[in-house]
């Protein structure tokens, strides 16, 4: 899976955001601001990603049990899935 071409990322300020742009701005509105972690998540997106890849990718960057780690990312994944923003 991976994010899909019309999803724009950018940081302004230190603050990152992803937004809908071209046939998804019809199904997700407006900005998705996003935290460190979730802006790590859509980085990796950007390739060719597994959920066990982004896991592994997550559990190497931060200090956090891997059963936590995994289930956020799960929920996450589940999340943008429901947006229509992967492929």
């Amino acid at each position: 899976m991976k994010l899909k071409k019309e999803v724009v990322l950018g940081n302004i300020d230190g603050n990152d955001f992803a937004i809908a742009t071209g046939k998804l701005s019809k199904k997700v509105h407006g900005l998705m601001n996003n935290n460190k972690t979730a802006a790590y998540v859509f980085e990796l997106l950007q390739k060719e990603q597994t959920q066990e890849s982004i896991v592994d990718a997550m559990c190497e960057k931060y200090d956090a049990p891997r059963e936590v780690i995994a289930a956020d990312v799960k929920e996450l994944l589940e999340k943008l899935d429901e947006l229509g923003i992967l492929d």
